[in-house]
């Protein structure tokens, strides 16, 4: 009796296997809106980007394909600053990544004021950098740890909350690879191809968004899968990132819909712009002090 369960069994499986069906999707019409990120840094040149977007079957899909030329990109505060065309080399996915330049460096406590003119339309948004600058207290590592999506490692950070204020913070590492590196987790295994032994600098950002709501003034703890393949030995540099409520948000919302994509007990979730007439956001990143982090495995 279990010989014929086990017959039957290896049927259904074969004939499951060798079942083929094509599905035609229908191309339904869609309108393309204009996405604009820009996230203002004290010390640092502004950098937006300005997108066209695409239908999700569009073949249009690097950033070169994707950027906005001949747009007129201002940010206005303190000192007027008129932003150029630029570009630069992603020698990990070995490719040009262009946005709007600018030249005047972002101070805290000022109020800075986006436009962006094109096609006959303006995009105009505002954000006041007034975040406070965290301190990392230590790091470590885990070489395991679970959520929904299984198993991972984690690099560990730990700092004391900013008193007395709401506040949203994300992670950041930035190191030296080569070619020899693959990509982790939502980059999948993937390395360079154009660099040849080279070694060049990569920045990883952590996907969510942590918000101190109920533990105003308490330590708080990171723990961040690598975005990058590594081994024991190799350096880089970990930093703390405090967001304005508007990227804070708009960041929270694209990792909602991500996990909606990968998911299917989660329900799907619509991105919402915080700049009016486009899918975007303006806003200010204040970074803490770096920390050297080395991997111990």
């Amino acid at each position: 009796m279990k010989t014929k369960i086990s017959y039957l069994a290896i049927f259904i499986f074969t004939l499951l296997l060798s079942c083929q069906k094509d599905i035609q999707i229908k191309t339904l019409p869609y309108s393309t809106q204009l996405s604009i990120e820009c996230i203002l840094t004290p010390g640092q040149k502004p950098q937006c980007f300005v997108s066209f977007s695409e239908a999700f079957f569009s073949d249009n899909s690097t950033p070169s394909d994707l950027f906005v030329h001949g747009a007129v990109v201002t940010i206005n505060g303190v000192t007027n600053d008129a932003l150029v065309e630029d570009s630069t080399y992603d020698k990990f996915r070995c490719r040009w990544v262009p946005f709007y330049r600018g030249s005047v460096l972002p101070v805290i406590g000022e109020t800075y004021t986006l436009k962006v003119e094109y096609n006959g339309q303006t995009y105009t948004a505002t954000t006041t950098i007034s975040q406070q600058q965290v301190s990392i207290t230590n790091t470590s590592y885990v070489s395991v740890f679970h959520d929904v999506y299984g198993e991972h490692e984690g690099v560990v950070l730990d700092f004391t909350d900013i008193a007395g204020s709401e506040n949203f913070y994300r992670y950041q590492m930035n190191r030296f690879i080569d070619s020899s590196v693959y990509g982790a987790s939502n980059l999948g295994l993937i390395h360079s191809q154009c660099t040849f032994g080279e070694f060049f600098h990569v920045k990883e950002f952590g996907r969510s968004v942590y918000y101190d709501k109920g533990i105003d003034g308490q330590s708080m703890q990171f723990v961040v899968e690598p975005a990058f393949k590594h081994k024991a030995g190799d350096t880089a540099y970990v930093m703390i990132q405090s967001l304005d409520a508007k990227s804070a948000a708009f960041f929270k919302n694209i990792d909602q819909q991500k996990l909606s994509q990968l998911n299917p007990f989660v329900e799907p979730v619509f991105l919402q712009t915080q700049i009016p007439g486009c899918i975007g956001v303006f806003g200010s990143s204040v970074v803490s002090d770096s920390v050297l982090f080395v991997y111990p495995q």
